[in-house]
Order: structure tokens, then C-alpha cells, then sequence
């Protein structure tokens, strides 16, 4: 049996209440117990500690709970309202702010990486539309070997500089800009650097009062320190030893303009649906922002846009994290949102919340969904 670190299994804790919000206008019973019986059937075969899902459909009905644990030292539940760490949603949140800029004409998409970033391999060449798309040719500076050393001290020193300098040394490994698709982290530290640049605010400063106010996210923030501002825990299971180890602190600034944002599940239901729909951007912008290609030997149905991810019929995102796993999606024809965290990242980066949403996009949308 897998052990928490008080020697009992996730699944023997989702006798834990259930902390559910659902709306004044909830689905029907049959609906909400199929919803819970998929989450709990994918805890117990995952081994999570704990899970926050919200699933909102325009007049068919509305779903907020909360399952399972979200300290395994004290037992304590989950609570729909716990912050978690969204990790790449917030590339979402840095593309954003780019397209933002853009539409004030501070900078162009197709601008240089060479404005900012002289020395820079390829920045003659790489456009800032290449970074937002995935299409800069730049390596990953998150290779195996960095994951392996923040995994093991979470909390050691890092900083923009440190990503752009280990991602500058594989210039020999870098690819032709604009030919194809391939996810990197190095793209969006890059264009973290570019906003505050062009903007000169720092880039928590620069979301709170462009994107965060507007949009009424009063929970959500860029993080320059460690701390978590709530009781949920993060952890990822050591096969090693046998238990989990709690990831809560960790520092954000490796993840930085790719990864290092909190936020919660009610601002992730306002922000998803203003991130697909364009509330904060000029029509021919959020246009082009959907423009997605698929990735280099991904399925055709996914694809990548400016900062956004275009899964079949969805837009949105997803996201890794030690600790943390999420989704965060629009499906544009039901003008519906489903938002999934799971409390567990483990050190091979493998989503913990993908299978969840595969499984409850297929029952609630079957007819949308090409899985």
C-alpha cells in the first residue's frame, strides 16, 4: 500500500467530507454523482492526497467541491477556496501582458529578441511571436538535470538570468525560428524579462493592475518568495522511501514568467473564460492569439496558440509543478469551464490532473470531445 507521511493512503482518507459549493443553480443529482465518482475513482487509482474541481455549464448547472486532504500531517480537508500553485497556467498570464503591451503599441510581435537581448543565440532572428508560440528554436534550460537539483533543494537561489544563461550555453542544440512547434519554458522566462522592460514595472506589479484588477482576481499573484498564503500542501510521492514528501515551499522564481503564478479555483473560472473570450485585448489580437499550430509530433487536435493551449475544442491551459497539477479550460460552444487541482507533482513531471479532466471532459461533453 502507498503511505502518506502518517501512514495512511489518500484513499482511505476520502471518508473525509466532501466540501462542495455548488451553485444556485447545481446540475442534476445523476450529473454531480457521476462528477464524484470519477474523481474519486481517479484518487484512489493515482493516490492523491487531494483534489478541487469546478465545473460550470450555462444553463445546465454549476459544481464546486473539494475532495480529500490538504495536509497529510494533520488530516486537515481540503476547502475549495485553498491557493495553489497554477504553473504553466501562467504563461497564460505572461503572453497576456505581452498582447497587452502590443495592443498599446510599447512593442511589436514581431520584434527582435534582439532589442532586448543582444547577445543572445538567434536573437537576430527569433521574434517575440516565435516565443509566444513555441516556435523560437530555443532550448529548455529545465532540462533533467536542473528538475533533479531544484527537486532536491526546492528552495536554493535562481533567477531569470540563471534560466536565459543555461539556456544560452545549448546554442548549439537550438533549432531554425518559425519551423516548428516545440514547448519550452525558456520562451516565456524570456518574455517575462520583455514586459517588465517595456513596462518597468515588475511583473506581479505589471498583472495586478492590467490583468488581476480588472478581472476581479483577488487571489491570485505572481510570488516572488516561497511561501504558499494558504494551508493547503504540495507533495510528490518518493518511490524511494515510500511516503510523500511535502513541496509546499518551494522557490517560484526557477518557474518565474512560465510557471511561478498562485491562484485559486474561483479566479481560475473568471480568468479562463476572459482568456478565451478576450476581455483584456483588441479582437484582432485575441484572433491571433487563437491562431495555435500543433506541436512537433503531437496529435493534430492539439495545438499552440499565443500563451494559450487549444485542446480539441478547449482553450486554456495546464500545468506542472512540484506538488501541484492543474487544468484549466474554456469550451467555447457551451461558453462552459472546468477547472482540476490535484495536490501531487511527482519529480518525473508526469501530470496528476490530465486523466481527470480526460475523463470528465468525455462524460460531460461526449459528443465535443475527440478522445
Amino acid at each position: 500500500m502507498q503511505l502518506t507521511e502518517r501512514g495512511r493512503s489518500p484513499a482511505a482518507l476520502l471518508g473525509l467530507a466532501v466540501v462542495s459549493c455548488a451553485a444556485a443553480a447545481p446540475f442534476p443529482g445523476a450529473t454531480m454523482a457521476q462528477i464524484d465518482a470519477i474523481v474519486r475513482e481517479t484518487m484512489r487509482e493515482q493516490n492523491l492526497p487531494g483534489v478541487v474541481v469546478g465545473v460550470w455549464i450555462p444553463g445546465q448547472g454549476e459544481y464546486e467541491a473539494a475532495y480529500g486532504v490538504a495536509d497529510l500531517r494533520t488530516g486537515r480537508a481540503r476547502q475549495v477556496g485553498d491557493a495553489f500553485r497554477i504553473a504553466s497556467i501562467s504563461k497564460t498570464f505572461t503572453a497576456t501582458a505581452i498582447l497587452q503591451l502590443a495592443d498599446q503599441g510599447r512593442l511589436s510581435t514581431g520584434d527582435l529578441l534582439s532589442r532586448w537581448f543582444p547577445d543572445f543565440p538567434n536573437a537576430g532572428r527569433i521574434t517575440v511571436r516565435d516565443l509566444l508560440t513555441m516556435r523560437s528554436g530555443v532550448a529548455e534550460f529545465a532540462d533533467t538535470g536542473v528538475l533533479e537539483a531544484y527537486y532536491r533543494r526546492p528552495l536554493a537561489p535562481f533567477t531569470a538570468q540563471d534560466a536565459i544563461r543555461l539556456a544560452a550555453a545549448k546554442a548549439a542544440s537550438f533549432s531554425a525560428p518559425d519551423a516548428q512547434t516545440v514547448y519550452t519554458n525558456t520562451n516565456y522566462v524570456l518574455l517575462e524579462q520583455i514586459v517588465e522592460r517595456v513596462s518597468e514595472q515588475d511583473m506581479n506589479a505589471y498583472l495586478q493592475e492590467h490583468v488581476l484588477a480588472p478581472l476581479g482576481l483577488r487571489h491570485t499573484f505572481y510570488p516572488t518568495g516561497p511561501l504558499l498564503p494558504s494551508r493547503l500542501h504540495g507533495y510528490s510521492w518518493d518511490a524511494g522511501t515510500g511516503i510523500f514528501r511535502d513541496l509546499t515551499w518551494l522557490n517560484p522564481q526557477l518557474a518565474g514568467g512560465a510557471g511561478a503564478v498562485v491562484s485559486t479555483l474561483g479566479d481560475l473560472h473568471t480568468y479562463v473564460r476572459a482568456l478565451c473570450t478576450g476581455t483584456l485585448l483588441q479582437p484582432a489580437t485575441q484572433a491571433g492569439r487563437l491562431a495555435g499550430q500543433p506541436g512537433a509530433g503531437g496529435p493534430a487536435f492539439i495545438r499552440y496558440g499565443e500563451g494559450v493551449l487549444l485542446s480539441g475544442p478547449f482553450c486554456g491551459h495546464n500545468g506542472t509543478i512540484f506538488g501541484f497539477s492543474t487544468e484549466a479550460f474554456y469550451l467555447p460552444a457551451r461558453d462552459a469551464v472546468i477547472v482540476i487541482n490535484v495536490n501531487r507533482l511527482d519529480q518525473d513531471d508526469r501530470s496528476q490532473s490530465s486523466a481527470l479532466f480526460l475523463r470528465l471532459t468525455k462524460a460531460l461533453f461526449p459528443q465535443d470531445v475527440p478522445w
